[in-house]
């Protein structure tokens, strides 16, 4: 009762009281440096809803220029779990997280004219250690994963030993993703996308 208490105040206190969900944390691959660029969920909770928006923002930005080609691939993904939670019945995230995931380095693209010994020099490179586990990105590769985590006070009527059972879809998480979506395509357009 005491973490429902504090979970509440939480998101009393943070722009999940406004437009349904706040930053937790997140890690961006600064092309121009090397280095990430960090932010924490303590940092999160205080930023208002354009200090939300500015730091999606910063999240699609790699130091250099924005990342203009993943805000498309994250709105299609968004949209797509989206849509799968409307058609749920009963279910509750309670205190469940959206974690956005991209590849901060870009990789040199192959296209389909590229001669042998260029294919072969990627080759030994993907062979090196330190190359990773990809040493080119074919284009048109997405890059890009929206995934639903941490799942601990998630709730349905299917679990029978929940006190409580609700009806219909989740509105708050729904909410909060609409709020998403929406941030999303105002970047990507204030952006030129």
């Amino acid at each position: 009762e005491e973490k429902a208490a504090n979970q509440i105040r939480k998101c009393q206190q943070s722009t999940s009281a406004v437009i349904g969900v706040r930053v937790c944390g997140m890690q961006v691959y600064q092309a121009g440096t090397g280095q990430l660029m960090f932010m924490n969920k303590y940092h999160g909770r205080k930023l208002s809803v354009q200090g939300f928006k500015e730091a999606l923002f910063q999240f699609f930005h790699n130091g250099r220029y924005l990342r203009r080609e993943l805000l498309g691939p994250v709105l299609k993904k968004l949209t797509e779990l989206k849509a799968v939670l409307e058609r749920q019945e009963s279910y509750r995230f309670y205190s469940s997280s959206l974690l956005v995931i991209y590849d901060g380095k870009e990789w040199p693209e192959v296209t389909l004219d590229s001669d042998a010994e260029d294919l072969e020099d990627l080759s030994e490179e993907s062979a090196d250690e330190s190359a990773g586990a990809y040493a080119y990105k074919p284009i048109g590769a997405s890059s890009v994963d929206v995934r639903m985590i941490d799942f601990a006070h998630t709730t349905c009527r299917l679990y029978g030993e929940d006190s409580v059972v609700h009806e219909g879809q989740d509105a708050g998480y729904i909410f909060g993703l609409q709020s998403l979506i929406d941030i999303v395509t105002e970047i990507s357009e204030e952006s030129g996308e």
